[in-house]
């Protein structure tokens, strides 16, 4: 018998609340990499409100007025629900602005990332050290529909291709998914290790029925002896993925 998971309504993704406030709260999920926020989104790509704009640290709020569409939504979207974490962890409300390859950088002693689908954003707030070691965090959040199987050739391995391919097709989508979706969040906590694109292929993802996936990476080059833990959330037509990252600190 397979042990790839399936939701808890599998075939029936389930939809969030009807008609939500754009850039309201959507509630915070407690992980075990950290704490998560999420902010609903307007589903079009309208300049965001200057209203919206004044809740932002004044460097955030400037440079969100440098980007337009869908891409101005979803920044301001992610750094209110960054925010929110900080806030809920006793951080100050201090600019976060993207680095060079976009990650947010949050206040010293903290690691945090954001993600966003069309309608809702999310983003993980940790402590950047776990005794000895270094950490950082990455998070991904996906659609559970429409089911895309065409992209499997291009981000399983060879051995995840085989793990899906006997499952029934709505399991195969599931399987599928969370695969790609944890690929997602651990290269954005495996990016300040390496500092480089990352391939599909550098990851090799075994999910399980307990909310934990079996992370294998095939980094090439392979950066500073690291650990991967990895853990899965479903949501109401979304699946939530975490990835935490442990560097010693003799690395």
């Amino acid at each position: 018998m397979s042990s790839d998971p399936s939701p808890p309504d599998a075939g029936h993704p389930g939809t969030p609340a009807a008609d939500p406030t754009p850039f309201s709260d959507a509630g915070a999920l407690a992980m075990p990499h950290g704490l998560a926020r999420m902010v609903h989104l307007p589903d079009r790509p309208d300049p965001v409100p200057g209203d919206v704009l004044a809740r932002l640290p004044d460097a955030e709020a400037q440079h969100a007025q440098t980007l337009r569409g869908f891409r101005q939504v979803s920044f301001v979207g992610g750094r209110l629900a960054l925010h929110a974490a900080m806030a809920d962890l006793g951080l100050p409300a201090v600019p976060v602005l993207p680095d060079a390859r976009g990650t947010p950088v949050v206040p010293d002693g903290w690691t945090g990332s954001v993600s966003h689908k069309r309608t809702l954003a999310i983003a993980l707030v940790a402590r950047a050290r776990r005794g000895t070691d270094a950490v950082t965090v990455g998070i991904d959040l996906e659609t559970r529909a429409p089911a895309r199987l065409g992209v499997a050739p291009r981000v399983l391995r060879p051995a995840e291709l085989q793990a899906i391919e006997p499952l029934p097709l709505d399991r195969r989508w599931t399987a599928l998914l969370l695969r790609f979706s944890t690929k997602e969040a651990i290269y954005k906590a495996v990016d300040p290790w390496v500092r480089r694109w990352v391939g599909f292929d550098e990851a090799e993802v075994t999910p399980g029925l307990d909310g934990l996936s079996a992370v294998t990476l095939h980094l090439d080059p392979p950066g500073p002896p690291m650990s991967v833990e990895a853990h899965y959330r479903w949501l109401p037509g979304h699946v939530v993925t975490t990835v935490r990252i442990r560097v010693p600190a003799t690395a």
